[in-house]
């Protein structure tokens, strides 16, 4: 007894040891500041902002094709240097530019979406959501956020540049595309496969998805700046089920609305499994040196403490689509009539792949939880399996932290896993550093502004987006 005592103690204290060297070996990563340019010129706000008002009052839905060549006609005339200067190559309504530096280095491609998702309920809105309204604090209209925004603010540090003579030291390419609300298979997957073709192969790919939010987010007293290393996968099926059609009145025991209910019921009760994935470890590590001590033994010692971590942001909906493949069901159809009992019942399932995960497991696990009454038919018009994790530290993801850091919120930069989805997922034949990051500060709730009501953009950020921008074109490896 004596002996097996000792062996605990020992064991114990080797293992506190272990933990408190991991924890104290934790450092914070190079906080290096990257300047961002100054334009001597300066960056006119109001007049930024006018164009940016102008550009959300096309309506650039992505079965619209008549606002796209409106919208067009305004980029050229809005950025008339860009226009001259820049090679553009136009794939249906997708737009491809090209800044020739003359160097023979690895480009940089800069992407951004010109479609905008539908309004559904526009009187529910502040203002117009076409209107582009311009206050004394921020631009609102469809699109500021997803993704006018970044586009605009592309093309603004591209015509400052130009106006002050200005070029970067390596090619930059800029890919709009037209339909990444649906998918970006006309456009994104064409320009991709067009850029492949042609040999290019990219130092940086930087798209949406990321952002700056408070610290609380993740614990920490600083804000942190996310920047996307991966993305979930996208796969939607239907679900089906059969039974006798017949009056209301004289129910039978199974109805195909019920066995259908029975069916979701049984998917959302066993959820696929839970755990870290290659991006959400690192950004734990990444974060780890900034929390409170008793935090940073459990962020330095995933090893032991992952079952813990992961039991937590499981709870809550936000953080558990971090951890595992979720499952939506987002529509139903079912009658034609209150007194008649329906023939077929069906509902749409839409599924967030995590990585690691693929469209054949998940199949696999809809025939493993649903009876054989059940018909599962995936849909082939969007899908996509988890985006490969681009690898850091890295020269490309230096370059984005290193200016990131010297926005005026001076955040904290972390990688982390998005989990919607972008179309950088489609360039992956080009480039294997693929980063997902807006240059602006929201909070909690201005996520749900993101296909929701009032999207708006900061008129005060806005120049620092331009700035941003015009720092990855210049900063090249």
């Amino acid at each position: 007894m004596k002996r097996a005592f000792l062996l605990i103690v020992v064991a114990l204290f080797v293992l506190l040891a272990v933990l408190l060297f991991n924890t104290f070996n934790v450092s914070a990563p190079d906080d290096t500041a990257t300047p961002l340019p100054v334009f001597e010129s300066g960056l006119n706000e109001a007049d930024m902002s006018a164009r940016l008002s102008q550009a959300l009052q096309f309506p650039t839905l992505p079965h619209q094709p008549q606002s796209f060549a409106a919208f067009h006609d305004f980029l050229r005339d809005a950025f008339p240097l860009t226009d001259q200067n820049l090679a553009l190559k136009k794939f249906g309504n997708s737009l491809l530019y090209h800044w020739d530096s003359g160097n023979d280095c690895a480009p940089t491609l800069l992407l951004a979406h010109q479609d905008v998702v539908p309004v559904s309920s526009p009187d529910q809105w502040q203002h117009p959501p076409f209107a582009g309204v311009v206050d004394e604090h921020f631009v609102w209209g469809r699109g500021a956020m997803d993704d006018k925004g970044s586009l605009m603010a592309i093309l603004e540090a591209t015509e400052a540049l130009l106006a002050e003579g200005r070029a970067p030291t390596c090619d930059v390419w800029l890919a709009f595309g037209h339909d990444e609300e649906i998918g970006g298979n006309e456009g994104a997957n064409r320009m991709a496969a067009w850029m492949a073709e042609q040999g290019l192969r990219f130092a940086l790919v930087l798209d949406e998805g990321g952002m700056m939010l408070p610290g609380d987010t993740l614990g920490i007293e600083q804000p942190v700046a996310l920047i996307g290393i991966a993305e979930k996968g996208y796969m939607t099926v239907t679900l089906q089920a059969h039974a006798e059609p017949g009056h209301s009145s004289r129910p039978p025991s199974k109805t195909a609305v019920g066995d259908l209910a029975k069916a979701i019921t049984a998917l959302q009760n066993s959820p696929r499994p839970a755990g870290l994935s290659e991006p959400t470890r690192k950004m734990l590590k990444q974060v780890a040196p900034y929390q409170p001590f008793a935090k940073r033994i459990v962020f330095a010692n995933l090893w032991l403490f992952e079952p813990l971590i992961v039991k937590q942001l499981s709870g809550k909906p936000e953080t558990n689509a971090l951890v595992r493949t979720t499952m939506s069901p987002t529509l139903l159809r079912a009658g034609v009539k209150d007194n008649v009992l329906p023939a077929t019942a069906e509902a749409t399932i839409n599924f967030r792949l995590a990585p690691g995960e693929t469209r054949d497991t998940v199949l696999a696990y809809l025939e493993e939880q649903l009876p054989d009454s059940i018909t599962v038919t995936p849909q082939d018009t969007f899908l996509s399996d988890p985006s490969l994790t681009s690898n850091i530290p890295s020269p490309a993801f230096n370059r984005l932290a290193g200016l990131a850091r010297s926005l005026p919120e001076k955040p904290v930069v972390a990688p982390f896993l998005l989990i919607a989805g972008t179309d950088a997922r489609h360039y992956q034949v080009v480039s294997d550093q693929i980063f997902r990051f807006m240059p602006v500060a929201l909070n909690q709730d201005d996520l749900s502004r993101f296909h929701g009501h009032n999207e708006r953009l900061s008129r005060e950020q806005y120049p620092q987006m331009v700035r941003f921008y015009a720092g990855v074109m210049l900063a090249a490896e």
